[in-house]
């Protein structure tokens, strides 16, 4: 077994910080807390950038050489006073074989929140800067680490709280999708290298020999992938933000106490008024381990008061764009009511639909309406767990076949995509309208900058920002 090659921690020489040294506020170490919040027992505090293993040389005054890659016990000193802080475990991590592509240093220390503020603040006042949120993982795209599809995978990957969720995160993370639009984008140019051939050596009888029928087939073989990718996105959607159920019905038929009920919780105000919900209520939540986007509305019904109008309108918009309606009267309903119930039933898709009857505890057993309607109590509970094993039957529905290929999760994504498509038809429609080849392959050329917008090829620093603002700190 080779032995580890060992990092020295040398102090600057001359210089006090990395700061005083020159570095600019980008290039200089950043720290961050990289476990979770509160008292723990161990917590990690991550560092990074240049000058890393210089700046630590202070703490850790009694050893100088560390193995690379390898916890080793030591005590990290304060110093400006001499205490030991803490006995800790120290791994270094020489750029660009590191995570950030960067000098690297994690410090696995107690998890006492005295013990993990004294160390930041040690090393926020010895050089290092704080993290801003997803700086690490910015790092680690911008010095060629991950793709930007990865890193958004490493975001969803620390944010999972089910099992759909971890599906969809984890086949960005391992970077399926950045190597399936890569192989997209190596086509596209390969059928653009024949173009460039043809326009450049018009008159060598190599490049005449290339029919532009075989530029067009694979170019053809690209849009159908593209197609297909598109395709996977409202599961990719629903796997990684949930599924998007909206509560809709005549005032007082429940939608509030329902709401509560799915939640477990009192979320929605609830009384024997109607109209007390004027605007919506999502709430995010887990039904048999799958999550949704659960959505409350306004009562739909005729009405002047201003506010309650607007909500009622929200709600008709809302329940046009769910992915599953629940579409909710109560068994004493008026006939009018009733009448809405069954009119809202024919308008919605019956794959989007689920129709449920309310408080049926209020009522005879005897009582016949609406066989297909799932009959539930949010007063008693009947009926709601037949209701949760509905809407986890829908979820799967869309996120059942995720594992077999590739899928794209998020709007930015999809709207890549359909730029890239809208270049790909109007390559076929230049060819029939007989354009020059320069004009095709310039077509070509915005399709595969569509494509690379997707795994990092972005122009706009502030769309970065964005995307990375969304991380945790330590990540």
């Amino acid at each position: 077994m080779s032995k580890s090659k060992l990092i020295k921690l040398k102090k600057l020489d001359a210089k006090t910080s990395p700061a005083d040294a020159g570095l600019s506020h980008t290039d200089r170490p950043i720290a961050a807390l990289a476990s979770g919040q509160g008292a723990a027992a161990v917590s990690i505090i991550r560092i990074s950038g240049a000058c890393t293993f210089s700046m630590l040389a202070p703490f850790f005054p009694k050893r100088d050489e560390f193995p690379e890659r390898e916890m080793t016990l030591s005590s990290f000193v304060d110093p400006e006073t001499g205490d030991v802080v803490d006995e800790l475990m120290l791994a270094l991590f020489a750029g660009p074989r590191s995570f950030t592509g960067e000098d690297s240093a994690e410090l696995f220390c107690h998890g006492g929140p005295y013990i993990v503020n004294r160390i930041l603040k040690s090393l926020f006042q010895h050089g290092c800067r704080p993290a801003e949120p997803g700086e690490f993982t910015k790092r680690a795209f911008l010095n060629g680490k991950v793709d930007l599809t990865a890193a958004e995978g490493i975001r969803e990957l620390v944010e999972a709280g089910s099992h759909q969720q971890w599906l969809a995160a984890r086949q960005l993370a391992t970077g399926r999708l950045g190597q399936v639009i890569e192989q997209l984008r190596i086509e596209i140019i390969g059928a653009m290298a024949y173009l460039e051939a043809r326009i450049d050596f018009p008159d060598e009888g190599d490049t005449q020999g290339v029919a532009l029928d075989h530029v067009s087939d694979r170019v053809k073989q690209v849009l159908t992938r593209v197609e297909a990718l598109q395709n996977s996105y409202d599961s990719g959607r629903v796997a990684s933000s949930g599924l998007m159920v909206t509560i809709i019905g005549a005032p007082n038929m429940g939608k509030s106490s329902l709401m509560n009920a799915l939640l477990d919780k009192e979320r929605a105000i609830v009384t024997d008024i109607a109209g007390t919900t004027r605007d919506y209520l999502e709430e995010r939540c887990l039904v048999k381990g799958r999550l949704i986007r659960l959505v409350d509305t306004a009562g739909i019904r005729s009405t002047e008061e201003v506010v309650e109008k607007i909500g009622v309108g929200a709600a008709v918009k809302l329940a046009h764009e769910a992915d599953l309606v629940i579409i909710l009267t109560a068994a004493n309903a008026s006939q009018d009511e009733l009448t809405y119930f069954q009119e809202a039933i024919a308008a919605v898709p019956t794959e989007k639909c689920i129709p449920v009857i309310n408080k049926i505890d209020q009522v005879s057993n005897d009582f016949d309406f609406e066989d297909k309607a799932l009959k539930i109590s949010c007063k008693t509970g009947d009926g709601i767990e037949l209701l949760r094993s509905d809407i986890a039957a829908r979820v799967d529905g869309f996120v059942g076949n995720l594992k077999e290929e590739p899928f794209i999760t998020s709007a930015r994504h999809a709207t890549a995509l359909e730029d890239c498509k809208s270049f790909l038809l109007r390559f076929f429609s230049g060819i029939e309208d007989g354009l020059y080849e320069e004009m095709l392959a310039f077509e070509l050329q915005h399709a595969i900058r569509a494509l690379s917008s997707i795994i990092g090829d972005v122009e706009h620093d502030d769309l970065l920002d964005r995307i990375f603002s969304e991380f945790c700190v330590g990540k």
